[in-house]
């Protein structure tokens, strides 16, 4: 029988690997501890799962327990699968996308820098009403959940605005220029949409980059993110992924690529002007269209 239960999920079994080569060297929980230096809780906390450690705390037990390079390859494996949460949109939206609003506003609320990539959507912080309304009903339909949470959701996702005016959080949004002008809303939502951008642009803690086209870029944006500190949320057709540590670290430096190769100031509103001045070209071609898919889950977030 198991002595040592932990619940199967990628962090369970690191776990378990842990407390087993630790049994392996005849220590007790404690003269571990004492052996690598650490406080016997902490020795505790990562062999229950209530800890994650990080790939130097692997170095240390791998060398403490002289565990062989397959079983140190191995634990490292796992170290990286644990680093990310994975969870099927199915799932997460079974309280509706009100409750998800809510637990992305948490999410904010406990971060000091957040930092967005979009190449689809204009990011929730920054959205209209009536623009944060056509993407989350479109959500809604997407992924057949129930009417009359969009009202709530739409309320949640607002909310989560008050946050731009806090001077202790950092924002720093990178927008592929596409998402100025994907027709996802008629110009009469769109033009406002823009001219909300432009003004939270002049925000003090707020940095506007725009990732333009038509120019040699060094680093292919494929796809959405965002930055919550050291947390990185990819979010794919099905699923929401959550990535810690090393993962994240990964994400942290695409950002920086792409920030670095964006515009900002004067030439990030001239390219938000242009795509104003698009849509008085368009003569209404620009339509709302609630039956066709053009954006993917991160609009739950975004």
């Amino acid at each position: 029988m198991n002595d040592h239960p932990i619940p199967q999920t990628q962090h369970g079994a690191l776990a378990e690997e842990l407390h087993a080569l630790r049994q392996r060297t005849g220590l007790s929980g404690k003269e571990f501890a004492a052996q690598v230096g650490w406080a016997p809780s902490k020795v505790s906390r990562l062999e229950n799962a209530k800890q994650m450690p990080s790939r130097a705390d692997i170095d240390v037990w791998v060398e403490a327990c002289d565990a062989a390079a397959e079983e140190a390859a191995d634990l490292r494996s796992l170290l990286r699968d644990s680093q990310t949460d994975r969870q099927e949109w199915r799932r997460r939206l079974r309280r509706g996308l009100a409750a998800v609003q809510v637990d992305y506003n948490q999410l904010v609320a406990d971060a000091s820098e957040i930092r967005y990539f979009e190449t689809a959507v204009i990011p929730g912080f920054l959205q209209t009403a009536a623009y944060a309304r056509r993407i989350l009903a479109e959500m809604s339909e997407l992924h057949g959940l129930p009417a009359g949470d969009d009202d709530a959701a739409v309320a949640a996702r607002l909310r989560r605005q008050q946050h731009l005016y806090d001077v202790t959080k950092r924002f720093t949004f990178v927008l592929a220029e596409p998402v100025l002008r994907w027709g996802l809303c008629p110009p009469e939502v769109m033009r406002p949409q823009l001219d909300r951008l432009l003004n939270a642009a002049e925000l003090p803690n707020v940095e506007l980059l725009i990732l333009p086209l038509g120019v040699k870029l060094a680093t292919t944006p494929q796809h959405a993110f965002q930055l919550y500190d050291e947390v990185a949320i990819v979010d794919t057709a099905t699923t929401e992924l959550v990535f810690r540590e090393d993962e994240a670290a990964a994400y942290l430096r695409l950002f920086d690529r792409l920030a670095a190769e964006a515009l900002g100031g004067d030439h990030a509103r001239r390219l938000i002007s242009d795509a104003v001045a698009g849509l008085g070209r368009a003569n209404g071609s620009l339509v709302d269209a609630p039956g066709r898919v053009a954006a993917g889950p991160q609009d739950l977030r975004s």
